[in-house]
């Protein structure tokens, strides 16, 4: 009995030992992490006027500071992160509702704390290309026009592996900016990814029938054809096919 209590005291003695090797060594990272950090706050606030002579006592009470504002520091890091994800739900929402003006203002507000997210750049131009749809004046139609293209472009940019930018950016060249040419390298670039979108494809394939390429056209046609499960775009692609051969011809 003596020896089993004298095993679990030894047992309880090691996870305590444990715990404080743990704490030690996330106290000892988190002091790394602080200096490392008081380091860069000192060069932010000093510039070019950065003193060596003094450097090292001005990065002790840096990150004397910081050890201080540990628990504030991430608190406010989460709160940012938590209000980014209420904006982009809050957008989503609105764009369920037709609501695109306060959709476009939510995503824009999301991108504060999300710069580089290439879906987000992509449903504002959604919500402003709805919106801009909805305009009377025509000048006023184009100039969202042109943001649109500009947030679609964004959205490629940082994201260049997300296909649907791609798409939505040929179909705004191709019908509202009437600017069709353009939209062949997204095109490419989109049935390049979505191998089996019959839609894309069909789309592809009468730019590049517009365009004079009519071989290729022709190729991306017998894909619609081999991918389709509709009737209808097996059809549009025959009709089309026979419209090639008789130019040919």
């Amino acid at each position: 009995m003596k020896e089993k209590k004298v095993f679990v005291h030894i047992q309880i003695l090691t996870c305590i030992l444990i715990l404080i090797a743990i704490s030690l060594v996330l106290s000892g990272c988190r002091g790394d992490r602080n200096t490392e950090l008081a380091g860069r706050v000192y060069e932010l606030e000093a510039g070019s006027n950065a003193d060596p002579a003094v450097e090292p006592a001005e990065i002790r009470e840096i990150r004397k500071e910081l050890n201080r504002w540990e628990n504030e520091l991430n608190d406010a890091i989460t709160a940012g992160r938590n209000t980014g994800r209420y904006y982009k739900t809050l957008g989503l929402k609105f764009l369920d509702y037709k609501m695109y003006g306060p959709a476009k203002e939510s995503f824009s507000h999301s991108l504060e704390f999300s710069p580089e997210s290439g879906r987000l750049y992509y449903y504002r131009a959604v919500a402003l290309s709805r919106l801009a749809l909805t305009r009377q004046d025509p000048q006023l139609r184009m100039a969202e026009m042109n943001l649109v293209e500009q947030d679609y472009r964004r959205a490629i940019a940082v994201e260049p592996k997300f296909s649907t930018p791609y798409y939505s950016l040929a179909i705004l060249y191709i019908y509202e900016l009437k600017r069709s040419f353009e939209a062949e390298p997204y095109l490419k670039k989109y049935v390049s990814i979505e191998r089996s979108d019959s839609k894309g494809q069909l789309l592809y394939a009468q730019l590049l029938e517009d365009m004079g390429k009519l071989e290729s056209a022709m190729d991306h046609y017998n894909k619609v054809l081999s991918l389709s499960s509709t009737e209808e775009e097996k059809e549009q692609a025959r009709v089309y096919i026979q419209r090639i051969k008789e130019k040919k011809w």
